[in-house]
C-alpha cells in the first residue's frame, strides 16, 4: 500500500519575507555584509527595515502541527 501526502492548500507567506529579500539582494549587489554603508550603495536602511519588521512580530508564535503524523500513527 502506498501513502500519498498532499501539500496544504492555504500556505501563509512567511513574515518579513519582503524585507529579508531586500536585505539579501542588497548584500549580493554591494557586498556590504556589515550593513554599515548609507545611501545608494549601503544596506543599512534595508537592515533597519528588516530589524523593525522582526521586532514588530507578526507570527502567531504557535506553529500548527501537521496532522499527517497523527493520522499515520493511527493506521495499523
Amino acid at each position: 500500500m502506498r501513502w500519498k501526502v498532499r501539500p496544504s492548500r492555504n500556505v501563509a507567506p512567511p513574515p518579513c519575507a519582503a524585507e529579508l529579500t531586500a536585505v539579501l539582494a542588497c548584500f549580493a549587489a554591494t557586498s556590504d555584509l556589515r550593513a554599515q554603508g548609507e545611501g545608494t550603495n549601503g544596506c543599512a536602511s534595508a537592515a533597519r527595515q528588516l530589524h523593525a519588521c522582526m521586532k514588530k512580530g507578526g507570527g502567531s508564535g504557535k506553529r500548527q502541527g501537521s496532522s499527517i503524523n497523527y493520522l499515520l500513527s493511527r493506521v495499523k
